[in-house]
């Protein structure tokens, strides 16, 4: 797909790739047209990116305009780069952020006590709540 320059900011790169929002399937948007196009691959939508040197607040300004209109506040990286600060999201160039923390391993569960040998009698205790809950009547 020749994506040309659209009338978009220059600060935003030719292409870049995304995942559709409903599908999830790979997408790719180019600067000043609304809209994108499927594409087929098997990288993460970052990785496509992070070769093509491109910063999280480039893909994102793309997202926004390729959905609203390059003309929109938010299709202007500057813009993106603000809002991500101040909600304390990674920004620069994708990759360049710190990886996040290894999850930590699942606890081991704790062994359960032994069941007596006769569980299958419930009759006593039956009995008891059956006769426990006729008195509060």
């Amino acid at each position: 797909m020749d994506c040309g320059t659209g009338p978009a900011p220059a600060k935003l790169p030719e292409r870049c790739i995304s995942r559709e929002p409903t599908s999830g399937r790979l997408v790719m948007l180019c600067r000043g047209r609304k809209g994108f196009q499927y594409i087929a691959g098997e990288r993460m939508p970052e990785a496509y990116n992070r070769a093509l040197g491109l910063s999280y607040e480039q893909v994102e300004a793309m997202e926004y305009g390729a959905l609203f209109g390059f003309d929109e506040e938010l299709a202007d990286p500057d813009r993106v780069r603000q809002v991500r600060e101040e909600l304390g999201l990674p920004v620069g160039p994708i990759g360049a952020a710190p990886a996040p923390p290894p999850s930590r391993p699942a606890p081991r569960p704790t062994a359960t006590p032994a069941l007596p040998e006769d569980i299958g009698n419930f009759a006593p205790w039956f009995e008891e709540a059956l006769a426990q809950g006729r008195k509060k009547r």
